[in-house]
């Protein structure tokens, strides 16, 4: 009596590699970059949480008992992204990132900020990210913190 033997397969491993190995590499890759983008956008939010944690507490009242002038919104806004933003950045190229400042009006004066304690001061860091496959971007991550002036 004769068996009867299974057809050979000549190459089927070969053809399976070579559908599945791209498609992992792939999902590896999409997978890293997406880890890095999500790891970019907390690092800007921190960033603009940091900047408006060094605006509540570094208001009118911070300046005058550190013998600084008043100062405009443009000074504020220097010293908020000098001293509350750049010492925190980690692993953002500088060139890629922004930061605006916002006080609201004075209740009776509109058109001027109020860097009084008890009013608020709020910080948007905005980063241009190119994701390191470069087919895509950039994409704009963008983070608003608001606290209120504490001193």
């Amino acid at each position: 009596m004769k068996r009867l033997r299974a057809p050979r397969r000549c190459a089927a491993v070969s053809v399976e590699t070579a559908v599945i190995l791209p498609l992992t590499f792939f999902l590896v890759l999409a997978l890293y970059i997406g880890a890095n983008g999500i790891f970019r956008y907390q690092e800007v939010a921190t960033l603009a949480r940091e900047g408006a944690r060094y605006g509540s507490t570094h208001g009118y009242q911070a300046r005058k008992d550190a013998g600084l002038p008043a100062g405009t919104a443009d000074d504020w806004s220097r010293d908020i992204y000098n001293n509350g933003v750049t010492p925190f950045i980690a692993n953002l190229d500088p060139a890629g990132l922004s930061c605006q400042c916002a006080w609201p009006d004075v209740v009776n004066q509109p058109g001027k900020p109020d860097n009084w304690p008890g009013s608020k001061v709020e910080v948007t860091v905005t980063y241009q990210w190119f994701p390191e496959l470069i087919l895509i971007g950039p994409i704009t991550l963008t983070s608003t913190s608001s606290m209120p002036i504490t001193n």
